[in-house]
């Protein structure tokens, strides 16, 4: 797992939880994202632990999406940003 993706997860869940969370969002394959590309695949994680803020629920539902469609969570989370940067 990318560090930049760990530190994400240290910093926004409790210890207890954090192996779960890599688990979950390792289960995200370069399969399920468009030309397999190893880009796409980091900000899908990223754009699911910035949804999540730290709720392990979320995680979950998020990373079901995202194998369905990984671009819907990457536009979800963009419309986020842009929505706290108003």
């Amino acid at each position: 797992m990318d560090k930049e993706i760990l530190d994400i997860i240290d910093k926004d869940f409790a210890v207890d939880f954090r192996e779960f969370v890599i688990k979950e969002l390792s289960s995200i394959e370069l399969k399920h994202v468009m030309a397999e590309s190893e880009y796409n695949l980091k900000n899908t994680k990223i754009a699911i632990l910035y949804l999540a803020q730290g709720n392990i629920d979320e995680v979950i539902e998020l990373t079901k999406q995202a194998k369905i469609d990984f671009r819907d969570v990457i536009m979800w989370a963009t419309q986020e940003k842009k929505s706290k940067d108003k």
